[in-house]
């Protein structure tokens, strides 16, 4: 029988951490990445580790890693793992080498990247994958998990279940992904309040005017996903209505009631706050951006959540300053 192939598009941290999960397993994987990703990962291989306990060391060897999409050629699986930014720009390239019979899995943030991919390749399976946890680039190729959960995966794909448990990759099926990923958008909403904070996760929800920022953002959410008739879903023993109200109470209240929800690394930070310090585009269009251009399409205003948007793209607006004095 043959060896299946997956390719990985984008090796970014969740591309790294889904894929170097998969090396592990012993799968047959290709990561299409950027020159200095392929070289870093030469030079000292793959280091996964978590809050909780994880400790995984790959070496250089065992990763197979190219710039070129003609990989795509033999690929059986490819898990797109890009910027929602960049998704149609991606699709477009792998359009030109992608196998006809191969299953694309998007694994991003957002909620319509898998019609964007099938609307550049209309002939191809698009999936969506919900990857709940925060994985930030460390020291030396280290890439570590500072939040719970597992993965989600339309329900299409149960067949692959055994890839993803022998590589240790936790992974629920979900017939309704929409609501799935409307769920993590809800969540997602502290990603760029996180950033503007500058201090790690749990520092930031233990703050009460943080909180109630992000109560505001989701309560406009949660009204406009009633007006089109979704109900997010999130993994969560509290539902999503819920959590704006628990999200206001005093934090000493706030601390006892959401204890789960600060169960994390106490220095992980949201990738919204890594792009920044990058000086990189962030995915706030995408996040924030999406709340207002529903309420936009509805005849409404979510001024919050516009708010977010307007601080995020002041701090990206810097970066081109920064550039021009660095030219200077």
């Amino acid at each position: 029988m043959k060896t299946k192939h997956w390719v990985i598009v984008g090796a970014g941290s969740i591309g790294m951490w889904i894929g170097s999960h998969l090396v592990a397993g012993g799968h047959k994987v290709t990561f299409v990445a950027r020159s200095r990703i392929i070289e870093r990962t030469a030079q000292y291989g793959v280091h996964l580790t978590s809050w909780q306990g994880l400790d995984l060391q790959l070496a250089p060897e065992q990763f197979n890693m190219t710039e070129s999409m003609e990989c795509l050629k033999d690929a059986d699986y490819v898990v797109v793992a890009v910027k929602s930014k960049d998704t149609y720009s991606v699709a477009d390239q792998m359009a030109s080498f992608i196998s006809p019979s191969a299953t694309i899995i998007s694994a991003q943030n957002g909620i319509n990247n898998t019609v964007s991919i099938q609307n550049v390749l209309p002939q191809h399976k698009v999936y969506a994958l919900m990857v709940p946890y925060n994985i930030l680039p460390m020291d030396y190729c280290r890439y570590h998990c500072g939040t719970e959960g597992v993965l989600v995966a339309d329900k299409a794909l149960e067949p692959l279940v055994k890839y993803f448990d022998s590589s240790q990759l936790g992974i629920e099926f979900e017939q309704d992904m929409q609501s799935i990923l409307w769920g993590k958008l809800l969540l997602n909403l502290n990603n760029p309040l996180n950033a503007l904070s500058g201090v790690p996760l749990v520092e930031e929800l233990s703050d009460r005017k943080w909180r109630i920022r992000l109560a505001s953002c989701m309560d406009e959410a949660l009204y406009l996903l009633n007006e089109i008739g979704i109900s997010p879903k999130v993994h969560s023993p509290i539902p999503p209505s819920l959590i704006p109200t628990i999200l206001r109470l005093p934090t000493f209240l706030f601390k006892i009631v959401a204890a789960r929800m600060l169960k994390m690394d106490p220095l992980a930070r949201s990738s919204m706050w890594e792009d920044l310090q990058l000086k990189r585009q962030t995915e706030i269009d995408f996040i924030n951006g999406e709340i207002v251009r529903t309420a936009e399409s509805l005849g409404l205003k979510a001024p919050n959540n516009a708010q977010v948007v307007s601080d995020i793209k002041a701090l990206e607006e810097q970066f081109g300053d920064d550039k021009a004095e660095k030219a200077a």
